[in-house]
């Protein structure tokens, strides 16, 4: 009998070894609360179902806790990790999608009371809500008085409103996921120009908030039109440019460039590229003018040049003649130079 017992003790002493030969990983991490400094968060159960070989397991009284894997090794992808605590919920959620094991870093799991995300999240859908409408608003105010004073048309006028509304109906798309994005911002984890991009956020400011989340647009509608029309007045250059609403250095100094930009205005606005083109070059001639006689002579003369190229392509073109308006903006490139 005694022989037995030792036989099983021993079979029992060789089955524990093996399971912990075949160990071939540790995953060793922390939980912590969300915007507590780091304050660890105990009693957290964590697993993951979609590896068979880890067993689960919870943090400890200092937010530690370990995986053991049988089967998977240091680099492996290992996905769906589950991290659970009544009342709370995880922040971090993009480690579920999948996180690469290592022995090197601690697996780090951030949680929030289930009740502040949600409020946060309130907060937040509320707050883009109101930037977007805003925006949409502002553009749309922009238009129509920039119809009122005949510098576009009724057909530009609808093309602008029409991409107004598109961008309106993609940010209502885009709110319920970017609101929760933004409630899950750990203000632990930021850097000095991150806090304070934080703090604009949570003192309401949208633009603030999805920068943090990496959600920014390059560019708005209102900020393309104003570009565009700055770029490229066709209709009323007098009025425009008195409005000094414009901005042509931002455009490269090529005429392959306005000819492309004038080409792209008359496919959208069923308008022939001479019309454009010759408004193109008279609007130049007074912006030119006007920095002139502001005494920026190196502007003037780069505008000047603008125009006298689109002069010259009108002339090469063969529809009129425009021999004096090239002779003449000679005469002033020269004065200026």
């Amino acid at each position: 009998m005694l022989a037995g017992k030792m036989k099983w003790l021993a079979m029992t002493f060789f089955v524990m070894c093996g399971g912990l030969l075949s160990a071939q990983m540790v995953q060793y991490g922390c939980v912590v609360e969300m915007n507590s400094g780091g304050r660890s968060l105990p009693n957290v159960a964590v697993s993951i179902p979609m590896a068979h070989d880890c067993q689960p397991t919870a943090s400890d009284v200092r937010g530690l806790f370990r995986l053991c894997f049988g089967e998977h090794k240091v680099g492996d992808v290992v996905m769906g990790l589950n991290a659970r605590k009544y009342g709370y919920e995880l922040v971090n959620k993009h480690i579920v999608e999948g996180y690469t094991l290592t022995d090197r870093d601690s697996l780090r799991i951030v949680m929030a009371p289930v009740e502040m995300l949600r409020e946060a999240r309130e907060r937040y859908y509320a707050l883009l809500e109101t930037a977007s409408i805003q925006r949409y608003d502002a553009t749309i105010t922009l238009l129509n008085g920039q119809y009122a004073q005949q510098m576009i048309t009724k057909t530009e006028l609808d093309y602008w409103q029409s991409l107004a509304e598109a961008e309106l109906k993609v940010a209502y798309q885009n709110i319920d996921a970017y609101a929760d994005n933004m409630a899950r911002i750990n203000a632990d984890d930021l850097d000095a120009s991150g806090l304070d991009a934080y703090n604009q956020m949570i003192n309401g400011d949208a633009e603030a908030g999805l920068a943090l989340i990496g959600s920014s647009p390059e560019s708005t509608v209102y900020d393309d039109y104003l570009i565009f029309s700055g770029a490229y007045p066709m209709t009323n250059p007098e009025v425009h440019v008195a409005s000094g609403n414009f901005d042509l250095l931002a455009i490269p100094d090529s005429l392959y460039s306005d000819v492309a930009a004038l080409n792209g205005y008359n496919d959208r606005y069923e308008s022939d590229f001479i019309t454009n083109g010759l408004h193109y070059a008279q609007s130049c001639c007074h912006l030119g003018a006007i920095l002139s006689g502001l005494d920026d002579k190196v502007t003037a003369a780069w505008y000047f040049r603008k125009a006298l190229k689109m002069y010259e392509l009108l002339n090469e073109m063969g529809t009129d003649s425009y021999h004096g308006q090239i002779k003449e903006l000679q005469r002033q490139i020269k004065s200026l130079e």
